[in-house]
């Protein structure tokens, strides 16, 4: 496989993984919303029985393993601040998905995470 053939093969899984990771903590919120209140066990039944429970875990896997195919072919200091997407993506979810509010120095810090995702990408693509 040729080096620029092998970087377009990431590009799925660099969208996989974050996305993962912001639909884990969707549900994760979505489910913690609908526990109520009781004892470990209740507690403990009602997640083995509800299908968020397992949609939270079946995304989890599938964005394990997308992270351990990335870290398979990138060395991890390149990989990781690619992880931070999902920050954003998670604050995004809160505004949308949960009608949260957030204050200017959330969505700044947003910006500034992607404001630096883009420069390491275009370091990177400068040192190819």
């Amino acid at each position: 496989m040729t080096p620029s053939r092998s970087k377009w093969a990431l590009v799925p899984l660099m969208i996989t993984q974050p996305l993962c990771v912001a639909a884990y903590q969707y549900l994760a919120k979505a489910l913690g919303n609908g526990l109520g209140q009781g004892d470990a066990l209740t507690l403990a039944l009602h997640l083995a029985t509800s299908p968020l429970f397992w949609t939270l875990i079946g995304v989890e896997v599938i964005g394990l393993l997308a992270w351990l195919a990335i870290l398979n072919r990138l060395d991890l200091a390149r990989a990781f601040p690619l992880t931070a997407i999902s920050y954003c993506l998670v604050i995004a979810i809160g505004i949308f998905g949960f009608h949260e509010r957030v204050d200017l120095a959330t969505v700044g810090g947003s910006v500034l995470i992607l404001a630096g995702i883009g420069l390491l990408a275009r370091g990177e693509r400068g040192e190819a």
